[in-house]
């Protein structure tokens, strides 16, 4: 195939490839206007075009198909390829079965609902139907007929593939798996499911005696384990609740890996896909949780690649960490291939939600600087849905590039901007590189909540305080992870990467200056010897809220404390404390680690009744600094205590810029510096970067190129 992913970035033609593509829907526009918006999307500097090909639309009544438009235009899918390849645009085809994309069921046939039977639906825990166009993915029913529909849509995309002559150089393997139950907190307990399970469990321990050793439970064989539900009360039901988190991402890669196994069968060979959701209101602290239900898929199929979708909705100081953040956890996760936004923000779906072109092209500009290496605007062109087939309405996206008659917005003129800088700058833009002293882990077990939360419902299933824990990982991950040391990071301006700490190693980890990991109060052993091992070795580990004591089923595990040759116990004290000389740092929690037999020279934080909470010292060839608090970032003494952490292996930002709200990123490649500056301010601002004057305007950005 023509269009491949590397390490880093697409290959087209064997050369690296900055995938510039435009959401276009054929089936909400006038297909005398198609070739219209196609030819204003290539001319805005975009190589490829995206479009779901909806079952629904195409197979009408069952067994009736139309391709090429015989019962109305807008079904001549044949003839939108073609115009495709007649313009010069690359095509990515999405096919489902599930494409979403606000259409009525999801994309799925009304008549195919009709004719399942309850067994085809995901089920509740009473066995009820959760939602009329909610399958559960690996029902023999739902599978059949996705199979017919592929026997009819596949055979058309391998035809017009580019092996074969055709603009189809990548497709989209269904559409966002799993994203129901992260909204809206239903889990599929349909007895296909279940049975799945049951499987799964009695693979993961062998013996029964094993899962009951771990679960501290009687159960006579995996046929009598009951699959969790309601909330959790006890320690045996959290076990259950963290085995079937890691079930749903095997049952997810089993689904996807079945509907590859399938789409291959046809001879299909282009580049596949996946997009995972997550920005909801503008906030992405989710989206990392959503990379994280794709773990085992990314770990056993490397020939696909998952995208991100970027959907800010305008950005500002609260939200401007998010995109790189999300991208930095990508690659984390996904090494063998770029990252992108499957759904890049052009325009808005909700209508009041009012997205300014200047904004979005700041944003554009941005999301270049942290990383991005292919994007698909979405979307390019509004769209009017089809009689009856809008799930909200007539009109599909508001303020976009093209409106539904091919009209130019201020938004047109942004996104030629970017795309005439990707397209001028080349290979040497795409593959410049950001250089990083700090390395952040990721560690996904606390990312596995999507079965006991609910993103919109609110709905909860974990209260820790029964567990005897005071940590709640969500809380934790979001607040002092993602929204309190990424942002904090980037609001400082200091480059960092993210690497996944399951899959790491002691020497991919010494790279770096410091390693700061976000810690609740469990941590499986194997990890714990990774830190302890990292800072052995030379390293300097920055390690808070807390010394995990606790494996993953809760179970005594304390490796890493043993390691460092810590002693520590919990106290309530004031929430605020003193840290390397700076006062009055509010933390979260009142609750405290206290360490126990430190020297003098090892203590590095107070609390305000005098108790040791922080410390500072030397094992084996590297250093460990253990803060027992819980801090995320609302004031300046946060950053202050960043920065002086920091500053202990002299780790410095690359320039210096006057004002420290301006923020900026240098990406280098072989012969060209790229400095962006990004003021996300409503006022303009004149800077020194250096010896260097520069006036930046409101919220908007600039891009400095000089020669190395």
């Amino acid at each position: 195939m023509s269009l491949d992913a590397a390490k880093g970035y697409f290959i087209r033609d064997g050369k690296p490839f900055f995938l510039i593509s435009g959401e276009i829907h054929y089936f909400r526009l006038d297909p005398k206007l198609w070739e219209k918006h196609l030819r204003l999307l290539k001319q805005s500097g975009a190589n490829t075009t995206s479009t779901y090909i909806p079952w629904d639309w195409h197979e009408y009544e069952e067994d009736k198909f139309d391709f090429a438009g015989e019962t109305n235009p807008a079904r001549n899918l044949i003839k939108y390829i073609k115009l495709c390849k007649k313009v010069g645009l690359d095509l990515t085809v999405k096919p489902g079965p599930y494409i979403l994309a606000e259409y009525e069921n999801q994309g799925l046939p009304g008549w195919l609902l009709k004719r399942c039977s309850k067994n085809a639906f995901a089920l509740d825990e009473n066995e009820n139907i959760i939602s009329p166009d909610l399958m559960s993915y690996m029902s023999d029913e739902y599978l059949k007929y996705t199979f017919l529909w592929y026997d009819k849509i596949m055979s058309i995309i391998a035809e017009y593939q580019e092996s074969n002559g055709g603009p189809i150089t990548m497709m989209q393997v269904c559409n966002e798996v799993g994203v129901f139950q992260w909204l809206f907190g239903k889990v599929d307990y349909n007895p296909t499911v279940i049975n799945l399970y049951k499987k799964f469990l009695s693979e993961k321990y062998n013996s029964i005696e094993n899962l009951n050793s771990v679960y501290g439970t009687q159960y006579l064989s995996f046929e009598k384990v009951s699959a969790p539900v309601g909330k959790i009360e006890n320690k045996q039901d959290y076990c259950a609740y963290f085995d079937f988190h890691l079930f749903y991402r095997h049952y997810f890669a089993t689904y996807l890996d079945l509907l590859i196994k399938k789409i291959r069968s046809y001879g299909i060979n282009v580049q596949l896909t996946h997009n995972i959701p997550g920005w909801i209101y503008g906030n992405a602290a989710e989206l990392p949780m959503l990379i994280s239900t794709y773990e085992e898929i990314m770990r056993t199929r490397k020939d696909l690649i998952f995208g991100l979708d970027h959907i800010p909705e305008f950005v500002s100081f609260r939200n401007a960490h998010s995109d790189l953040a999300c991208n930095k956890i990508l690659e984390a996760m996904q090494p063998y291939g770029p990252a992108w936004a499957a759904e890049f923000q052009a325009g808005t779906r909700e209508h009041q939600v009012k997205s300014d072109a200047n904004d979005l092209e700041t944003f554009y500009f941005a999301s270049l600087a942290h990383g991005l290496k292919g994007f698909n605007y979405y979307m390019f062109s509004q769209g009017i849905n089809p009689n009856g087939k809008g799930y909200y309405g007539k009109t599909f996206y508001y303020q976009t590039p093209l409106s539904e008659n091919g009209v130019k917005s201020p938004l047109y003129g942004s996104i030629k901007k970017i795309n005439e800088f990707i397209n001028r700058e080349k290979e040497e833009f795409l593959l410049s590189e950001t250089k990083a002293d700090i390395c952040v882990g990721f560690y996904k077990p606390y990312f596995y909540t999507e079965l006991t939360t609910s993103q919109l419902l609110k709905e909860k299933r974990l209260y820790i305080e029964k567990l005897g824990l005071t940590l709640d990982p969500r809380f934790v991950r979001e607040e002092i992870f993602f929204n309190g040391l990424l942002r904090s990071l980037q609001t400082l301006n200091f480059n960092y990467d993210i690497s996944d700490l399951e899959n790491s190693n002691v020497e991919n980890l010494l790279r770096y200056k410091q390693l700061w990991v976000v810690t609740t109060e469990f941590m499986d052993a194997s990890t714990q010897k990774l830190l302890a091992a990292y800072v052995k070795k030379g390293g300097h580990l920055i390690l808070y809220p807390a010394i995990p004591l606790l494996d993953l089923y809760l179970n005594p595990c304390s490796v890493l404390k043993d390691e460092l040759g810590v002693k520590l116990t919990k106290l309530i004290s004031p929430n605020k404390v003193d840290a390397f000389g700076i006062e009055d740092i509010f933390t979260v929690f009142k609750e405290k680690e206290i360490f126990e037999n430190i020297s003098k020279t090892e203590i590095v934080s107070t609390t305000k009744t005098g108790e040791v909470c922080g410390i500072r010292k030397n094992i084996g060839d590297g250093i460990v600094t253990i803060l027992g608090f819980a801090f995320g970032y609302t004031s300046d003494e946060h950053l202050h205590l960043i920065e002086k952490i920091l500053s202990m292996d002299k780790i410095k930002r690359q320039i210096k810029v006057s004002d420290p709200d301006i923020q900026f990123v240098i990406r280098k490649s072989k012969k060209y510096s790229y400095l962006f500056l990004l003021n996300y301010h409503n006022q303009e601002k004149t800077i020194m970067v250096n010896s260097e004057k520069y006036t930046i305007k409101p919220f908007s950005y600039k891009v400095v190129k000089m020669k190395l």
